[in-house]
């Protein structure tokens, strides 16, 4: 819950409130609701993580679920709100908030489950539900969010002239298709010969994004791919190895085989720590510098030189934080799937340089000072 909330759905938030008027081509309703929402989701997800630590279920843990879900509602009604100024609807938009709806849904359950410790809500065991609320957040959040932007921030930063979303379309569709027969099949019946299906039609629907991917790449003015772009192309690799360990999950399952316990954790850690963890390391500095760039220098456009947003980051820096993080994927995962304690610890040592060298960078965009170079 650290990872996936303080860190992957943390963030997601902040950039969402600079981007999603970006991508919906329009003003962020409220900066008050946002501040709100931040200030919910942050004591919130303390108490939630605390109370997990210790695991002492009761009134701390459960006012921790609340405050984050009260914050995810303020933060899709901000989005919704958003949404609905802009008159004509888009893909990216359906992407968005059917993303924002998934969030919801996924912490109310994950509230209910809190509630469950000590209330006996749900009549069956715990554990049938974890999968669900599981992959309402991977899937549901994480992969509709993250297509839904990406596929309007990608084709911008590589000046794509490949503007269709019939592929984005087919994507949204057969994703959300694969959830809801997923949610459903697997709350009634568990996992079976059926999530064979389940899976080749979210993985049809992960396909078309794929190649609506491809063909802005292939399609780019920009020849030249910066380091951040290429962090972005390796979460797309790594969400491919993924979704490749899925059809191993399923056949060990349906066997009873211990071995799904080893590929469900690569999976989960080919997700979270892969996917992404590496879309967010590459998307920061492609981002965080044009919204630290317009509070210093927009205002000086067209009367000094100024620096350009790419100058206000370290190269150096982020190409080492590249480097430890290649190195973390390929040390600590294989060492998750033939449990190597050696591979463990490096990778865990790789993934603190990676995330010391990510602060450092991020502190040196935001202690930036404005510099000109003279008058044009």
């Amino acid at each position: 819950h650290l990872a996936a909330l303080g860190w992957g759905t943390m963030i997601i938030f902040g950039a969402s409130y600079q981007l999603i008027p970006v991508v919906l081509e329009t003003e962020l309703y409220s900066e008050k609701l946002a501040w709100l929402s931040f200030g919910l989701f942050l004591p919130g997800l303390i108490e939630l993580v605390y109370s997990f630590w210790i695991f002492v279920p009761g009134i701390h843990m459960q006012c921790g679920a609340v405050l984050v879900l009260t914050a995810v509602l303020l933060f899709t009604l901000n989005v919704y709100l958003t949404a609905k100024k802009k008159k004509q609807e888009t893909i990216q938009e359906d992407f968005i908030f059917s993303a924002c709806i998934c969030l919801c849904l996924t912490v109310a359950l994950g509230t209910a489950l809190v509630f469950n410790f000590t209330l006996s809500i749900f009549p069956q065991d715990q554990l049938h539900f974890l999968k669900l609320h599981a992959h309402m957040g991977l899937i549901g959040w994480f992969l509709l969010m993250l297509i839904g932007v990406s596929s309007k921030l990608v084709p911008m930063f590589l000046v794509s002239s490949y503007h269709s979303t019939r592929l984005l379309t087919w994507s949204y569709y057969l994703i959300i298709g694969a959830l809801l027969y997923f949610l459903v099949d697997a709350y009634l019946f568990g996992l079976s010969y059926r999530t064979y299906l389940i899976f080749l039609i979210g993985g049809a629907g992960l396909a078309c994004s794929f190649i609506f991917l491809y063909k802005c790449l292939r399609s780019r003015l920009r020849k030249h791919i910066d380091l951040a772009m290429r962090s972005s192309f390796l979460s797309f690799l790594l969400l491919k190895i993924a979704m490749l360990t899925v059809p191993f999950i399923i056949y060990f399952h349906l066997k009873n085989n211990p071995a799904t316990i080893r590929f469900s954790m690569v999976y989960g850690e080919l997700m979270v720590m892969g996917w992404i963890t590496a879309l967010i390391l590459g998307q920061t500095f492609k981002t965080l510098p044009f919204i630290v760039w317009v509070k210093h220098y927009e205002h000086l456009t067209g009367k000094f030189k100024t620096p350009m947003p790419a100058d206000l980051f370290a190269v150096s820096l982020l190409k080492a934080q590249t480097v430890s993080y290649i190195f973390f994927c390929v040390t600590f995962m294989p060492g998750c799937y033939f449990m190597a304690v050696p591979l463990i610890y490096l990778g865990i040592a790789a993934l603190i340089v990676t995330a010391l060298l990510y602060l450092s960078n991020v502190l040196v965009v935001l202690f930036h000072k404005t510099q000109t170079y003279g008058k044009l």
